[in-house]
């Protein structure tokens, strides 16, 4: 017969599920980097391929194995109001949005540049009723090689006239 503590040994010994917790918490650091990476990758492959998230960014997965980075994006802005409706020109103070919004044409950065653009026009005396903002990218086609433009996104944002208090 085992003496008490030798029955306590074996016992733990045959139980695979029991695990101290000083044990676990080692394992657990030593994977979380391996797990925020993949979990990272994921999100930016699912963003990527769903939301129009450049491979270029949001992680950097995959950016070498396209060329759907900036210089291959670009915006477009439309303002309408009556009596005009015009193409404008993205000016160094939409710049910062203008490649937010090209990297990820999100509505939330889409409609941050269609407003500050509207704003602009108003700021310079100018009427704005709606700015229309797209995001285009530009593919090439393998056979002969030629490039070929693509709208991936368009938002029209309508935009508030100011008071004059």
């Amino acid at each position: 017969m085992l003496p008490e503590r030798g029955v306590d040994v074996l016992a733990r010994a045959m139980d695979p599920l029991r695990v101290r917790p000083a044990r676990l918490r080692e394992r657990l650091l030593r994977e979380l980097p391996s797990g925020l990476l993949v979990a990272l990758a994921c999100a930016q492959i699912g963003l990527s391929c769903g939301a129009q998230l450049s491979p270029w960014k949001g992680g950097g997965f995959g950016m070498f194995a396209t060329t759907d980075g900036t210089a291959f994006r670009y915006v477009r802005l439309f303002v309408d109001a009556p009596g005009r409706s015009e193409e404008l020109s993205v000016t160094g103070s939409l710049e910062f949005d203008a490649v937010r919004a090209q990297l990820f044409p999100s509505q939330h950065f889409l409609t941050r540049l269609g407003e500050a653009a509207g704003a602009r026009e108003l700021r310079n005396g100018r009427e704005a009723a709606t700015v229309r903002v797209e995001v285009w990218t530009v593919g090439f086609a393998d056979q002969p090689l030629r490039a070929n433009e693509r709208r991936l996104r368009s938002l029209t944002i309508p935009i508030e006239p100011r008071s004059r208090n």
